[in-house]
């Protein structure tokens, strides 16, 4: 520092550093009680948070454990049915009566299934076109619901329910 600075200039001069640093210790004071108020505020928003989050995750993973729980499968009539003609129309009701409410199938899906439970007890050979002519009077009478119609390159979906998945 210069020894040729007056008086009045250093007075002046320190004048102005004790108000600068008087208005940033206020300003910091200031900022403080919002911090400390902000502090609050988040602390308790956490716990709300937080006591809502586990009690969710706790209903997720009651839900998840019920859901990973096998169903207890309905017993499934593998019989033949007897009496005379109409026998492939009661195999079809039976296997469309076992679908989920909402699962989409066609008559593919319907005769593989029919083979697989009967096939070695049936006398002949189920024909897919059979299967869904049978789909077809059953969505008439809205025993089914058609989702999709049948096209040369793909068959048509049914499902139990209407707008049942696809």
């Amino acid at each position: 520092m210069s020894r040729q600075l007056s008086i009045e200039r250093v007075l002046a001069e320190l004048k102005d550093r004790i108000e600068s640093h008087r208005s940033q210790a206020a300003f910091h004071e200031a900022q403080e009680a919002f911090h400390q108020k902000e502090k609050v505020r988040h602390t308790a928003d956490l716990q709300t948070v937080t006591e809502r989050f586990e009690a969710f995750q706790a209903a997720a993973d009651a839900v998840g454990e019920l859901v990973a729980r096998p169903r207890e499968e309905k017993a499934v009539d593998d019989s033949i049915p007897a009496g005379k003609g109409a026998v492939l129309s009661k195999l079809v009701a039976r296997v469309v009566a076992g679908k989920g409410p909402i699962e989409a199938f066609g008559a593919t899906e319907i005769t593989r299934e029919i083979q697989e439970r009967y096939g070695a007890r049936l006398k002949r050979k189920i024909d897919v076109r059979s299967i869904a002519a049978k789909l077809r009077r059953m969505a008439r009478i809205r025993q089914i619901h058609q989702l999709r119609e049948g096209r040369a390159f793909h068959e048509a979906l049914y499902s139990l329910t209407p707008g049942g998945g696809e």
